[in-house]
Order: structure tokens, then C-alpha cells, then sequence
């Protein structure tokens, strides 16, 4: 064959696309050229307009945030008041809870008594919380809230947690030594300063080791007594979250610095706090691991203002830069730093060229629209086609091709790929399709030749097919041997097997060929039992019906024979060849001798024996053979819970014959009669048994020559 030249494929719909743009673009392209450069100030102009709108959004958030939260300490600081010794009950803080609930951003709520430093505290959990309470274990799974109760109700100062999934529905309590002052934590200080709302500094929190600020603010009587402190802890997580949901452009950022330059707000919250041995401390803004915003910091901080634009993190992006004071009614000396790529705004550029580029081309959109419906009215069939091949390819020929086109061209190939399909179809009723699914998808063609391969070769001939079509008329004979040809073939089918041909009212069946298969002695076996079931079953339908039955003789070997292409350039059989296809042949035909149905060699017998129930019937010289062969019948299948198992008395059955057969071939012709009579008194009928008896009786008067071996030859098929 000559081979072609290969040339660069591209799909028709593309290519027609490729070419309208090809034309249309060059157009174009030089006037959204010049446009860009004149919009490059749009670029920065939405940047600086981006950061000043994030600036702003996060100082009011923040306040909306904080404002809530300050509103509750305030309310809890007045039921406090009212309550006095009330608040060291349990039930009292069932408002703290409620509270809780109702701000998702708050951690826990809690209040301090000066007294005697009693603290009574709700904390939100989460699925994340690895070391809580006093012992640092986990919280149980479906705790929602942790109650923290350090009081001396019990006698003593004890510091207790209770874990609720709701109020009232406690899943777990732990107890603890007291190493927990509130009146000692900053919190507490803070609130003892002024009569408002005081917001502390950034610390870790004891119950989590995390980073976070509170809301406190003291307790006092009407008569001056301070009673204690009420706080609201609020965690740098929280502010973590807001943050990351405000991002500038697709790379830029937003944070905050505390008046200590440390980073107390930050999209990434893993990235805020740094272990150093036991204690957790809150990065430094110039410290932290994003190169960034430490860049950005250690600039500010080095005197390049408030708003710069700088290369920075060593990839040679650059990078505008805000920092902006949050204003002094806010009562923290913290810092907003705001961070956007350069890159990132382009897109204003780009809109802005598409605007332009909208008004002067809109002709060209329309026609790539045109083009577009037009390729797809054009490529559709032409799919629908490619995908009808691939099926005929695989051999799946079920259906009829309905693809029509107003394309003369596709419309006659569609009409031509339905005939051969129909072509293919009537074909594979001659041919297995195994075979002819395998030539189909090798892409090359036949030739006369074979290879030596394992198989398991079926015979299976109907018993006595002259007699019981006798008295059918050929019309009926034609029906029922298809019905009957159908059944088994499709028995074999799904049993891994192939049909390799008709011969008449025989089926020949190949295991391990074509295709290769595992395990196809076992195969095999299974598919003569399934066979001799559909048997008994169609032999049931035809006698409902008024006709005679088919009843199925069954012959298996396995070995190795040459399977290839038999025949002439112009008609070619797939078959098998060799001395083991006609012994499987001539086995099957031994079943008239023995009165059996399901014959095997000695060949199966060894590959399955630990699978199926064999009973052993004679060692054998079929008919045109010389070599000796074990002959067994098929029984049962051994697998547990297997359709074709053995019946309750099969194995005494076959255990009984096995006594008589070993006393045959032991030529104790004696003991044999008594044991195969003994056998057919319990299971008359038997052919090999009879078969079998009447040669033991015969041999007690007339013995076989001498240097008899069991071995019995037949003159004849």
C-alpha cells in the first residue's frame, strides 16, 4: 500500500471560523490598537478608586460590625445590674447564649464578678477547635456552645465546662483546677478605665490560644459598688473572613495593622500568629509570609507615604499601595493597607475597547453569529455520521441511520453508510461476531492462515433428530431447529463462548477464540450445564405444543489446536483444527455407548476439578484415535450458591459409583456386580452403570486378556 502524505486536520468549523476571522480581524485590530494607549489612564484612575472604596467599606463594616457587639455587652451590663447575685445561676446566662446566636462574628460572651473572681462565659464552637477546656481535649462532635462556669458554688472554686448542641441539652461535662483570674486579664483593666464601651488591644485568647480583641465594660450598682466586668470576645478569624470578601481586583488585598504594627487582620488567618515555643504572638505586618503586603509594610514604615506604586514580591509585578488611619472617633490607632496589582486593571482598558469596538463592529458579530448556525447546520450530520461509523466500527448494527442533510453530497454518504450498515448486519448472521467485531476494529484485512492456541471445543448434536422429525412437516422442522439453534447459541454467547458453526442440527463452540478469554475450560463447563437447562425447558415448550421434544447429547475437550482462516481469496471460514477438535467430536458422540448426555475428557476434568462433579466412566480409544483418554460426565457445579449445584443425593450417588468403578478397573468383578447392581436398584436407568455391570458379569466367566488396562477400544463412531 502506498502511503500517503499526512497533512496538518482541522475541524470544518473551525476552519471556517478560522477563515472569517482571518479577514475580519486585521480590520479591526489596528483601530482597538490605537484606543488602548489613550485609555491607559482608566487603568489607574479605578485602581486608586477600588482601594479608597475598600478603605472606606472596611472602616464602616468594622464599626458595624463592632457596633452590635458593643450594643450587647451594653444590655448584658444593665441585666447584670438587675440581676446582682442572680447572675451566678446557670439559667442566667441562657441570654448570653441567645445573644450569642444572633452575631454569627462573635466568639463568646461572658462576664467577670470582682467579689471573688467568678466567671461565667458562652463560647461558639467549632468543628475546627482541637484543645478546649480543662483538660485540652476536643470538644464533643455535636457540641454547638461550651458553657464555662469558675465558681465556688460546690464548696470550692472550680472551674467547669458544659457542652451544649442546644440549651438544655447538655453532651458533655468537664471540671478542672482553677488557673483563671478575669479580674487579672486585660480585658477586665480595660473596662475599668471609663464608664463606656473599651475596646482591648489584640491578645490570645486562654480558651483557644488564638489571637482576638473584646468589647468589655464594668458592671457597677446605683450606688457605685463595681460589681464586675462584662465582655464580648470577638476573634481575628472573623475580621480574616471579612477581609478575604473584599479583595481588590483579581490579586490584591486588603488588611489592617494594630497601633503596634502587628497584623491583626489578614486574609489568610494561619498566617497571623507565629509560635515561638509555648507562647503564640501575632506576626509583625513587615514579618508576615505574603512578600508582598511585608513589603508593602516595611516601605510605609520606611517613608514612602501613605500611597506609592512599587515593584514588589520578586516576580516583576507592580503593585499600587494605599495605608489609611481609621479615623480617631473609632478609639484604636489602627491602620488600613490596601494592595491592588497593576494587572489586574487592564480590564477597564479592555471594556472600554470593546465599547468602541461594539459601535464600529457590530456587522462583524452579526456575521460570525451567521457563520456559527451555519457551520453547525453543515457539521451536524456530518457527527451524527462520524458517530454511526464508530458504532459500525464497534459492531453495533442495531437500528436504522435516519441522518438527512440539504447537502447533496452528505445526504448521499449518509444514504451510503446506512446500506452498508444494513449490508454488515446480514452479513453477521453467517459469521460469529465476535470474529467479525474483532476484524472490523483491527483495520486490516483477512488472510488464509492460524495460530496454535489453548482451547475448549463444544459439540452438541441432537439425539435422535430423524425419528423426531419424522412426522414435522419441513416448515415446522425449520421453525423449532431455529428456535432450538437460537436458545443454545445464545446460552453459549453468554457463557464467553463462541459459535463457530451449524452443522445441520449440531453446534460447534469455541472458548479462548477468537477473542482470548480466563478461565474458558471452566467456562465451558458452565455453558454445557446452562445448555442441558434451556434443553429441558424448550423440550417442555414443544411438548405443550404438540411437537416432539429436542433432547441434547453434550461433548467437551480442551487442548491446544491451530484457529485461523480456512478456505479459498474468496470464501474464508473461521474455525479450529487439530486432533483435538475431532476428539471433542468423537466424545460427544460416545454419549449413545454410556446413556449419558454430558461427556467430558480427562483434559477438562484436571483444569476443573476442584469447580465441578464429575462421575468417571471409562478410559477410552475413540473411534479413529490411538492415545488412550479418561472419559467423565459432568454433574454439578461445586460453587457455593451456584444454579447448576448438586441435588441432595448426588454426592452419595456419585461416592457409590465411584466404589463400583474403582472395583471395575481393580478387576474385582465380584465385588463390582454387587456394587453396580446395588446401584441400579437405587438408580435404575443408568446407561454406564448397566453398560458397566454387564461387562463384570461377562468378565467373572470370561476375563479380559492378559495386561488389560480398563482401556476399552472402539472399532466405530
Amino acid at each position: 500500500m502506498v502511503a500517503l502524505p499526512k497533512f496538518p486536520r482541522i475541524r470544518l468549523r473551525v476552519g471556517i471560523a478560522v477563515m472569517f476571522l482571518l479577514v475580519m480581524l486585521p480590520l479591526t485590530g489596528g483601530m482597538v490598537g490605537a484606543l488602548y494607549r489613550q485609555n491607559s489612564t482608566l487603568a489607574y484612575d479605578m485602581a486608586e478608586a477600588a482601594m479608597d472604596r475598600a478603605t472606606r467599606d472596611i472602616v464602616d463594616n468594622v464599626s458595624s460590625m463592632l457596633g452590635p457587639i458593643a450594643r450587647t455587652v451594653d444590655m448584658t451590663v444593665a441585666f447584670g445590674k438587675a440581676e446582682r447575685e442572680g447572675l451566678r445561676r446557670p439559667e442566667s446566662m441562657r441570654p448570653l447564649l441567645e445573644a450569642l446566636e444572633q452575631l454569627p462574628n462573635l466568639y463568646s460572651l461572658y462576664y467577670g464578678l470582682e467579689r471573688d473572681g467568678a466567671f461565667f462565659q458562652v463560647v461558639r464552637l467549632n468543628s475546627a477547635m482541637q484543645n478546649f477546656g480543662p483538660n485540652g481535649n476536643r470538644p464533643p462532635a455535636e457540641a454547638r456552645y461550651a458553657l464555662r462556669l469558675l465558681d465556688d458554688s460546690s464548696g470550692e472554686m472550680k472551674d467547669s465546662y458544659f457542652y451544649l448542641a442546644k440549651w438544655g441539652d447538655v453532651v458533655g461535662v468537664e471540671r478542672g483546677p482553677v488557673h483563671y483570674d478575669p479580674r487579672q486579664r486585660p480585658w477586665y483593666e480595660a473596662a475599668l478605665k471609663g464608664p463606656g464601651v473599651a475596646t482591648s488591644g489584640v491578645y490570645i485568647f486562654s480558651g483557644t490560644g488564638r489571637p482576638g480583641l473584646t468589647l468589655s465594660r464594668q458592671m457597677t450598682s446605683d450606688d457605685g459598688e463595681r460589681l464586675g466586668t462584662v465582655g464580648a470576645d470577638l476573634s481575628i478569624e472573623a475580621l480574616s473572613t471579612f477581609l478575604d470578601e473584599r479583595r481588590i481586583g483579581k490579586s490584591g488585598q486588603v488588611f489592617i495593622l494594630d497601633e503596634e504594627g502587628r497584623l491583626i487582620g489578614y486574609p489568610k488567618p494561619e498566617m497571623v500568629v507565629v509560635q515561638e515555643g509555648d507562647k503564640v504572638t501575632v506576626v509583625k505586618g513587615e514579618a508576615v509570609a505574603d512578600p508582598v503586603v511585608a513589603e508593602a509594610v516595611r516601605k510605609y514604615h520606611a517613608g514612602a507615604g501613605s500611597r506609592f506604586k512599587a515593584e514588589m514580591g520578586g516576580q516583576g509585578e507592580v503593585y499600587m499601595v494605599s495605608f489609611t488611619p481609621f479615623p480617631e472617633s473609632f478609639g484604636k490607632n489602627w491602620t488600613i493597607g490596601a494592595i491592588a496589582a497593576e494587572s489586574d486593571f487592564v480590564g477597564p482598558l479592555r471594556r472600554a475597547s470593546l465599547i468602541i469596538l461594539l459601535i464600529g463592529c457590530g456587522f462583524i458579530i452579526l456575521a460570525t453569529i451567521a457563520v456559527v448556525v451555519l457551520s453547525r447546520l453543515l457539521t451536524r450530520p456530518i457527527h451524527a455520521l462520524i458517530a454511526e461509523t464508530d458504532r459500525i466500527r464497534d459492531f453495533n448494527l442495531e437500528g436504522e441511520i435516519h441522518i438527512r442533510s440539504g447537502v447533496t453530497e452528505i445526504d448521499a454518504l449518509a444514504q451510503a453508510v446506512g446500506a452498508m450498515k444494513t449490508a454488515l448486519r446480514s452479513f453477521s448472521a453467517y459469521v460469529p461476531k465476535v470474529l467479525v467485531r474483532n476484524i472490523i476494529a483491527s483495520g486490516v484485512g483477512t488472510e488464509i492462515g492460524g495460530e496454535r492456541r489453548p482451547l475448549s471445543v463444544l459439540f452438541t448434536v441432537i439425539r435422535s433428530v430423524a425419528e423426531t422429525t419424522e412426522s414435522m412437516v419441513p416448515e415446522d422442522v425449520l421453525a423449532h431447529l431455529s428456535e432450538y439453534l437460537e436458545a443454545m447459541s445464545r446460552t453459549i454467547h453468554g457463557h464467553g463462548g463462541t459459535v463457530d458453526k451449524f452443522m445441520g442440527d449440531a453446534v460447534m463452540a469455541l472458548w479462548n477464540a477468537p477473542s482470548l478469554g480466563f478461565d474458558h475450560v471452566a467456562h465451558a463447563c458452565h455453558a454445557m450445564l446452562a445448555c442441558r437447562s434451556v434443553s429441558v425447558a424448550l423440550d417442555a415448550g414443544f411438548s405443550e405444543r404438540g411437537y416432539s421434544p429436542f433432547p441434547t447429547r453434550f461433548g467437551l475437550h480442551t487442548g491446544t489446536a491451530v484457529v485461523g482462516n480456512v478456505g479459498s481469496s474468496d470464501r474464508m471460514q473461521y474455525t479450529a483444527l487439530g486432533a483435538m477438535v475431532n476428539l471433542a467430536s468423537r466424545v460427544e458422540g460416545l454419549n449413545k455407548r454410556y446413556g449419558t448426555q454430558l461427556l467430558v475428557t480427562g483434559a477438562v476434568e484436571e483444569a476443573v476439578r476442584d469447580k465441578f462433579l464429575f462421575r468417571p466412566v471409562e478410559v477410552v480409544v475413540p473411534y479413529g484415535m490411538t492415545v488412550p483418554v479418561p472419559l467423565f460426565e459432568l454433574v454439578a457445579d461445586l460453587r457455593p450458591g451456584a444454579t447448576f449445584a448438586p441435588g441432595p443425593g448426588d454426592i452419595q450417588r456419585y461416592l457409590l459409583w465411584g466404589e463400583g468403578f474403582a472395583l471395575y478397573q481393580g478387576q474385582d468383578w465380584s465385588r463390582a456386580v454387587e456394587v453396580f447392581t446395588q446401584y441400579l436398584n437405587a438408580y435404575p436407568g443408568d446407561g454406564a452403570a448397566e453398560l458397566l455391570l454387564g461387562r463384570s458379569i461377562e468378565y467373572q466367566t470370561t476375563p479380559p486378556p492378559e495386561g488389560w488396562d480398563g482401556t476399552m477400544r472402539f472399532m466405530r463412531k
